[in-house]
């Protein structure tokens, strides 16, 4: 089945959002909580996530995080990012100063990550200190139980890189510049693909590459697709695309109805910082 998403919904709605979300970012600005910014609650009203509904629930989890390439890398160059790795660790510090790898901020053997963050506030710091966490992948299974269910709540799955590869530093930045498909038990994903930093011409590129890239790394692909959204952390869900077969395709009430201003706190999992 071939991608019905209409390009020109996608820019309407992207522009209704970033309008929302400006005024929203203007009305927090001198408030305290603006100012304490604490678990990067401020940055993730930023985020524009795209809300995949699927018409099946997968038959089993996935842990592994599925990369979709962006057009527009949502990660600043100054983002912390912390690498997870095999022992010893001194080694994988080594590779990554001898490949000139400047992008991950700190390295940590399972070990010390065992060792040093087994209480649950220990490793709420941790997941709260990086923007990212990148994983060998040959360490990746052992990590959902050292990690706790705080890391995957906020969607802080490690990514998996392979550090056996020649290109490292390539391999590293393929990692950072990409957004993640993070497959749940139910039948609706959440998937990172805009910012307010980045102009609407630039977010509309990233949803169509995230809906796209995604309906290609789903069970089914687009024919599994019921429904594809935009939202941030303050707005209402908006509608992109629907499979619905009795929908009429220019129904105004459907793509235009509804404006991200008379939204409430959006309670989702993939957008909510508790």
């Amino acid at each position: 089945m071939k991608s019905a998403i209409d390009e020109q919904q996608v820019s309407k709605a992207t522009k209704a959002l970033l309008a929302h979300m400006r005024k929203h970012r203007a009305e927090k600005k001198d408030s305290k909580k603006a100012q304490l910014d604490v678990e990067g609650e401020r940055a993730d009203a930023d985020v524009i996530w795209v809300v995949i509904a699927t018409k099946k629930m997968p038959e089993k989890l996935r842990i592994k995080p599925v990369p979709i390439p962006l057009s527009h890398p949502l990660l600043p160059e100054d983002a912390e990012v912390c690498l997870i790795t095999k022992d010893p660790q001194r080694e994988y510090k080594d590779l990554m100063q001898n490949n000139g790898v400047t992008r991950v901020s700190r390295v940590i053997g399972v070990s010390k990550l065992k060792a040093k963050f087994k209480p649950y506030e220990a490793k709420r710091q941790l997941r709260s200190s990086y923007k990212l966490f990148l994983a060998d992948e040959r360490v990746l299974p052992l990590l959902p139980p050292i990690l706790g269910k705080t890391f995957f709540a906020k969607k802080k799955h490690p990514v998996p890189v392979d550090l056996t590869k020649k290109n490292v530093k390539a391999e590293i930045e393929r990692a950072i510049n990409a957004t993640y498909l993070n497959f749940n038990k139910g039948a609706c994903n959440s998937i990172k693909a805009g910012h307010l930093n980045l102009d609407l011409a630039q977010n509309v590129q990233n949803i169509l590459d995230v809906v796209r890239g995604a309906a290609e790394k789903i069970p089914g692909k687009w024919n599994n697709i019921q429904a594809v959204h935009i939202k941030s952390s303050t707005s209402i869900a908006l509608p992109v695309y629907n499979a619905l077969p009795h929908d009429p395709i220019d129904d105004p009430e459907d793509d235009q109805g509804a404006s991200p201003d008379s939204a409430t706190e959006a309670s989702g999992e993939e957008a909510d910082d508790e």
